[in-house]
């Protein structure tokens, strides 16, 4: 049996699609909590902190979307489509980390650690790598 249709995989798919959707669900509710992982400060006043609840929301949505997505392509789509989507989520991770690198200065691998993982299970799912 191929690695891409390992059983293994598809777990591994399956917590990631779960920590995206924990995530979201993380800056939906707790946008201040949430912005933390960015690693900047939370602004003071009531005009910027509904600005920042406001795209904490937005990037809780992404997150989501890409949670949902992983799970549909594991469930519905072919194990080539679940490898673009973790491959595509690794690379939005590496982007939020490179983001939070240049306006924070640190906090670059809270992104790029799991982002790494996640781009690996999704070689291994479309049959790129192994």
């Amino acid at each position: 049996m191929p690695i891409s249709r390992s059983p293994i995989i598809s777990l591994a798919a399956a917590f990631f699609a779960t920590v995206f959707i924990g995530f979201g669900a993380n800056y939906i509710f707790r946008p201040y909590d949430a912005f933390g992982t960015f690693g900047l400060p939370y602004v003071s006043n009531a005009a910027d902190q509904e600005i920042i609840d406001s795209f904490c929301k937005l990037f809780g949505v992404k997150d989501l979307f890409m949670g949902f997505s992983i799970f549909s392509a594991l469930l519905f789509g072919s194990r080539r489509t679940l490898g673009a989507l973790l491959i595509a989520s690794s690379a939005a991770a590496f982007a939020d980390g490179a983001i939070v690198k240049a306006h924070a200065g640190t906090g670059e691998w809270n992104h790029w650690g799991y982002g790494s993982m996640v781009g690996v299970v999704g070689l291994l799912a479309s049959g790129i790598l192994g």
